[in-house]
């Protein structure tokens, strides 16, 4: 296999994931908050490669601090559900944010 044919290897490549990072990622299963955009998010950690997924009414709730920033909803929606995967990620990785 090449090294561009596997879905994961360009996020090997981030200093933040390498393979072992990759490895945690796809044995993880992260709770989520409930929110508007939960479904997106669960997308995107999906095709991360983490395991699995859990709506959790427990979870921490997040606040997506960039919304000021859009004037329609849907762009709004894809970029809160996409902040919140990140952020659980670099969690799952123990990674700080801006490091």
């Amino acid at each position: 296999m090449l090294p561009f044919e596997d879905r994961f290897s360009r996020q090997r490549r981030l200093s933040e994931v390498g393979a072992d990072g990759q490895r945690r990622l796809g044995s993880r299963v992260l709770s989520l908050a409930p929110h508007a955009d939960v479904d997106l998010e669960r997308d995107y950690l999906e095709r991360a490669g983490v395991a699995g997924t859990r709506v959790d009414g427990q979870a921490p709730q997040l606040t997506f601090p960039f919304a000021q920033h859009f004037e329609f909803a849907a762009p709004l929606s894809v970029a809160r559900g996409a902040w919140h995967a990140l952020h659980r990620i670099r969690q799952a990785l123990a990674v700080r944010p801006g490091s």
